[in-house]
């Protein structure tokens, strides 16, 4: 389950499928890469999905380049409903049911709107751009993130029915989607302390992926999968980088959810390390350990940092780190004072 950019020295395969759009491409980091995405695919689904988010994000955005007072009014209207949405949070006496609230209304609204087209019109994807959000790149990476994890669970309801059923991937992906069901939400903690999201999880996501989402796709697209898909990949997603740089910095290109990893507790002197190998993440130990001793990762990139920078950026898991580094930098500078 992953979400990337496009990669440097990439190898690339395009298509006009359901985009219309021949410029139009995906890319892959090399060519077995790209032959085992195809591989696993069933009837190209996972493909023109991807494609068609692709071509709607970029039409939604030329349209509002040609028309830039539109594009004030959208910016303006979109502000005052963060604003609005916000003021309500801090306002509820039970932020949970809130939320939920929130979420059954996109989803009203979002039928409201598909209800008044035709049938034919719902098919064809341009008479649905003016009904599509303006998304920004964050929002539109999380909705292809978004994708392959319905992709994948259409593949897992469908695998009997096709070449796919005895494959050992197949297999492995179901396994790591029960997994996934065990993961812990954390989508009202992160709301709370980033109200506009509830704006963009509801009124933006989801409203795009309802309304362009492909037929196949459709009876995933439903307010308790979708948040579930978004808060669990809040504080249990492991960042994608480049290979280190002459200069030490790192690009990044996007995030992947390994359910089965995700159990791994954070440590600042970890004795795991993760390796990545094409899709998949190796965990190696990196010191020797005692009998019973935990196995840990550490989460984020400032391992490196002092004390006060590192229990700020692990905030954003909703936890104080109270492992044997932290505690022994916090005694020692306890007894500094």
């Amino acid at each position: 389950m992953s979400r990337m950019n496009n990669q440097y020295n990439s190898t690339s395969v395009s298509t006009s499928a359901s985009a219309s759009d021949s410029s139009l491409a995906l890319y892959f980091c090399s060519q077995p890469c790209m032959d085992k995405f195809i591989a696993l695919d069933i009837d190209d689904l996972y493909r023109e999905s991807l494609l068609n988010v692709e071509s709607l994000f970029i039409k939604s955005l030329n349209r509002c380049q040609y028309n830039l007072k539109r594009e004030k009014q959208q910016e303006e209207a979109e502000t005052e409903a963060e604003l609005k949405l916000e003021n309500e949070l801090k306002q509820a006496k039970d932020i949970e049911l809130f939320i939920s609230q929130k979420w059954k209304e996109a989803e009203i609204n979002c039928q409201l709107q598909l209800s008044k087209l035709k049938s034919k019109q719902r098919k064809n994807f341009n008479n649905l751009i003016h009904l599509i959000p303006k998304i920004n790149e964050n929002e539109y990476m999380e909705i292809k993130y978004i994708i392959g994890i319905l992709f994948q669970m259409y593949k897992r309801d469908n695998c009997e029915n096709n070449k796919l059923s005895s494959s050992s991937s197949v297999s492995l992906s179901s396994l790591e989607l029960q997994i996934f069901q065990l993961l812990q939400l954390n989508d009202i903690e992160k709301i709370c302390k980033y109200p506009y999201l509830i704006h963009s999880y509801t009124n933006k996501i989801y409203k795009f992926l309802k309304i362009s989402t492909l037929e196949k796709l459709q009876p995933y697209i439903i307010p308790s999968i979708i948040r579930s898909i978004i808060g669990k990949s809040l504080t249990n997603a492991f960042g994608i980088w480049s290979i280190d740089e002459p200069d030490g910095n790192k690009e990044f290109f996007g995030y992947s959810l390994y359910p089965s990893a995700s159990f791994f507790n954070h440590s600042c002197n970890p004795n795991l390390i993760k390796i990545k190998k094409g899709a998949k993440i190796i965990f190696k130990l990196s010191k020797n350990i005692k009998k019973n001793e935990e196995l840990c990762i550490n989460y984020g990139n400032s391992i490196n940092d002092d004390l006060e920078i590192r229990q700020k950026d692990l905030k954003e898991w909703f936890f104080d780190c109270l492992c044997e580094r932290c505690v022994e930098e916090m005694n020692l500078k306890n007894a500094q004072k």
